[in-house]
């Protein structure tokens, strides 16, 4: 995986971050319902949120801005459906978020268009229960560059 490259994307990926770690307090994670939809406005079409579920890990919806990043609209669709770079860097991020139940932040690059482009990437848990790891929250923000 890539160091998270983009000084702007970095710093919405950090507010998120950081309203996340205001959500959650004292508790492992914020539960799904801390995060409103007002409070999540500035990242809405850079967002996702995926299920935790036997059916493998879910899309229940996908944000326009997202598009790009996973060549359509990914809503009610698996992350074992995700073929390619993007796919596989996307599982390896969920894969991190599922084993230590914290923030997991990468960045990977893939050819969009033509164009070579990073992707700076953060997951966050959120549970429905307290500690129960349920949901993730998906964050990914792209970066249009060449990489050395």
């Amino acid at each position: 995986m890539l160091v998270l490259q983009d000084a702007t994307a970095n710093q919405k990926l950090a507010a998120l971050r950081a309203l996340w770690e205001q959500k959650r307090g004292e508790r492992a994670m914020p539960y799904r319902a801390d995060l409103s939809v007002i409070d999540l406005r500035p990242w809405l079409g850079n967002l996702a949120l995926i299920d935790l579920d036997s059916a493998g890990d879910t899309f229940r919806l996908c944000g326009t801005n997202l598009f790009p990043r996973f060549g359509r609209d990914v809503t009610g669709l698996r992350a074992a459906d995700l073929r390619g770079e993007g796919g596989r860097s996307l599982r390896d991020g969920l894969a991190c978020v599922r084993a230590d139940h914290l923030p997991s932040a990468w960045g990977h690059a893939q050819i969009v268009h033509g164009e070579e482009v990073i992707f700076n990437e953060l997951a966050l848990p959120l549970s429905h229960g307290g500690v129960e790891l349920k949901v993730v929250l998906f964050a990914s923000y792209p970066v249009k560059a060449k990489l050395a």
